[in-house]
């Protein structure tokens, strides 16, 4: 009997071609989309997991309270606070510090590199499975003359020789012995680096990371099994304050191996992250999936008609409806077996490119048994779905009626069938409307006027041996014709990171604890980057350090209330010691676009910074220039490679994740109206087969082809207007959801409705108009020879 059932699907499936090829690319298209969802979740929920006992890791967060209430989260901690936690509390068995990222020139021999590395304790290696494969495996920072690298770095400096014991000179004024080579730390961690210096020399480099008030290095600990965190966690929140009165933070444990994904908190709660996306796109997977089946049990239900007298012809030898259910559901299911064939054909063909876009690196070869498993039965699902309707609503035929040829009176379902392809129209309402706030949102963000210059901006890094010849390095670059001008500045001006509340002036109130960005700057640095002045002037070269002057932007000059008239002279004390405005600049995005524009202060600082912003001279050859500031950096500071960045580039790489989310979201939403054009296309073909000799009777009357195409199209037309007025209102609150998200956000016009509305009736359009055109022009005289 399963024989049977199984010639009887295969039967059916060959003889309806069309039917079949669009229930088996539909699936097949809903489920690739899954796939690669799936796949790409999976990636990101694997992050830091490959950690032995990951569940007992946490980082050490600190809720900082401001006087407005408000509170602010972040990872930076005190450096005092590790010997604290080791000392007052128990539940924790191993406590780690490490510095952030930094970028150092590594040399040995006549081979240097810029690596990314970190400082760490002994604790680093005790927490975290970065296996030791050669040198100490017991202590790899046994003391600060020692380093740890990772093998690759070992194959770059060293080649296939052995490392240990060899001399490393990092950053021009260290000689550290390797002790130790560890595994390349795996793509999957959110802590990346290729060495790791000790702990005590970072220590010694930045005393004032001892500072309680300060948050230079990153906690990490591990606690016992038997721990009780809610208990531990209200050891640790006082710890701070216990030494330090006049501190507003609190620390508390948070889980690593959420670090990746939950990574954004408002007012000292989580408030989503990355999560946000995963479960964007899951439901956007989900959603493409339920429209594939949608179009199978439209289709199916729809072409009952070709089936009843099969179905009568069963029932009167004796079939029952237990046999028939299963007959259909077989049929269905090997429908969505061929659509699981085309999905893993197009996954692979597809994988390519969404790894370049998405940045990650996943094969279906690599994939985890447990992915695969779940693609099957989420195939064995959507066949079960898709299938059960048709299925038992074929299977109630009576025999009598069918074979009598009235089954017309058995064939309900249109108004099921028509309710299905609005849901279908309306979340393809949904997802374009959405896709098109994000694209412009990125056009918006492209074309801010930020405030500043950043075409044709080059930023390079301030070496100590730069720095050391700061003037004569300048003047070599802006003697050149194809540069205008070169500034230095103490942060990345596309995200200034150092900040600080301690800020006073005339006027200011106890209460006030206003947080203020401070960038670091020469007087270059604000002409070479197009900041104007409201009022004021600039730093100049010659003026007394005994006697600070500041410069402050528009928004600092407002919240601290005072006028732009006597805003100049006015009297600052910052960290420069007390001293006079001179000048305020406009405002300019200092930050992320998601935030607001947060007051600063200038610390003018001629030798001291991390950047030099170089403005070319776009009429003269860039490689030109660029081969003139490689040979000026390498005359004084020739071990450290040139490496460099346009502020234009590095600008769109900060908004990366948005781009991807932008091109994710016009790929799906593609699909789902891909997945759409094909069960209106079905629907249309059968309801032209099911009105073909109506078709030739009005031909016959004289009706035209054109009010034959008006004929069968306006039903579905009117679908169309259904669908899009009802995802209209979801298609707007989540759209305004996601714009919410930015301080500065574009706006979605009527266009884009009116844009949305009438590329689905160019889709249905063009799904009917070849059906309607094929019934319409077909001779009438076959139509109504045939019975």
């Amino acid at each position: 009997m399963i024989s049977n059932y199984f010639k009887v699907s295969l039967r059916n499936i060959i003889r309806h071609k069309s039917y079949s090829l669009i229930n088996i690319v539909g699936l097949g298209v809903g489920l690739a989309t899954c796939l690669l969802i799936f796949l790409w979740i999976h990636d990101e929920w694997k992050f830091d997991r490959f950690h032995s006992n990951s569940e007992r890791i946490f980082t050490v967060m600190l809720n900082n309270t401001y006087a407005d209430g408000s509170i602010s989260t972040y990872g930076a901690t005190p450096v005092n606070l590790a010997e604290v936690i080791k000392s007052d509390i128990p539940e924790v068995e191993i406590v780690s510090q490490t510095s952030m990222d930094a970028e150092l020139l590594l040399k040995s021999g006549d081979k240097a590199f810029l690596q990314n590395g970190i400082y760490g304790d002994p604790g680093l290696f005790q927490i975290f499975s970065f296996p030791v494969v050669k040198g100490d495996k017991v202590n790899p920072l046994a003391n600060r003359k020692v380093i740890a690298i990772s093998e690759s770095l070992s194959k770059k400096l060293f080649g296939s020789s052995d490392p240990i014991g060899r001399v490393i000179i990092v950053d021009g004024k260290h000689d550290m012995m390797v002790s130790s080579v560890f595994l390349d730390v795996p793509s999957n961690s959110s802590i990346k680096f290729d060495f790791v210096l000790p702990f005590d020399l970072f220590k010694e480099e930045n005393p004032w990371t001892r500072n309680w008030q300060s948050g230079g290095s990153r906690t990490y600990v591990a606690l016992h099994e038997e721990a009780d965190l809610d208990a531990t966690n209200q050891k640790i929140s006082s710890l701070i304050k216990k030494n330090c009165a006049e501190c507003t933070s609190t620390p508390f444990l948070f889980q690593f191996t959420k670090s990746r994904l939950y990574n954004k908190f408002e007012n000292g709660q989580i408030a989503g992250g990355r999560i946000d996306q995963l479960w964007l796109f899951s439901v956007i997977g989900i959603l493409i999936l339920v429209m594939a089946c949608i179009n199978f049990m439209n289709l199916a239900t729809a072409r009952s008609t070709t089936r009843s007298k099969e179905i009568g012809i069963r029932k009167a030898i004796g079939a029952g409806k237990t046999g028939l259910v299963k007959q259909f559901l077989l049929e269905s299911m090997l429908l969505s077996f061929f659509g699981l064939m085309v999905a893993i054909a197009l996954a692979s063909l597809i994988l390519p490119y969404f790894n370049e876009l998405t940045e990650k690196n996943i094969s279906l070869e690599n994939t985890d048994s447990i992915i695969l498993f779940g693609v099957v039965i989420l195939t064995l699902a959507c066949g079960l779905l898709a299938g059960s309707y048709p299925a038992f609503f074929l299977s109630s035929f009576r025999p009598v009626a069918v074979l009598k040829g009235d089954s017309g009176s058995q064939l309900k379902g249109t108004t099921l069938r028509k309710s299905l392809v609005v849901g279908q129209l309306a979340l393809s309402t949904i997802l374009i409307i959405c896709s098109l706030a994000v694209y412009k949102q990125i056009e918006f963000i492209s074309n801010k006027n930020l405030g500043y210059q950043k075409e044709q901006i080059i930023v390079i890094d301030a070496q100590e041996s730069i720095l050391k010849n700061h003037g004569a390095f300048k003047n070599d670059l802006q003697n050149f014709v194809g540069i205008e001008r070169v500034g230095l500045g103490g942060s990345d001006i596309l995200s200034i990171p150092i900040t600080a509340n301690d800020i006073s002036w005339n006027g200011k109130s106890e209460s006030d604890n206003i947080t203020f960005k401070i960038l670091r700057c020469d007087e270059d640095f604000l002409p070479t980057m197009g900041i104007p002045f409201v009022t004021g002037s600039n730093f100049s070269p010659d003026q007394n350090p005994e006697n600070p002057k500041y410069i402050i932007n528009r928004k600092a000059m407002e919240v601290m209330g005072i006028s732009q008239d006597e805003i100049i002279g006015s009297e600052l004390e910052a960290w420069h010691g007390l001293g006079q405005v001179i000048g305020v600049t406009e405002d300019f995005h200092n930050n992320n676009l998601r935030e607001n524009i947060e007051p600063m202060v200038f610390l003018y600082s001629p030798n001291l910074g991390f950047h030099y912003y170089v403005r070319t001279n776009p009429e003269y050859g860039m490689e030109e220039t660029l081969s003139h500031m490689e040979a000026t950096m390498k005359k004084y500071s020739p071990d450290y490679p040139f490496e460099y960045t346009f502020l234009d580039e590095a600008f769109q790489r900060e908004y990366q994740m948005e781009q991807v989310i932008g091109k994710l979201s016009m790929g799906f939403t593609g699909i789902a109206v891909l997945i759409a054009c094909l069960g209106l296309f079905g629907l249309s073909s059968f309801s032209a087969s099911k009105r073909v000799k109506e078709m030739g009777i009005r031909k016959v009357m004289g009706a035209s082809s054109g009010q034959l195409i008006l004929l069968l199209g306006k039903d579905f037309f009117r679908l169309v207007f259904i669908g899009v007025l009802l995802g209209f209102p979801l298609a707007w609150y989540f759209s305004k959801m996601y714009l919410a998200e930015f301080a500065f956000h574009t706006q979605l016009s009527v266009w884009a409705y009116l844009f949305t509305t009438m590329s689905l009736l160019g889709i249905a359009l063009l799904s009917v108009t070849y059906q309607s055109m094929k019934a319409a022009l077909s001779n009438p005289v076959d139509s109504l020879r045939n019975e």
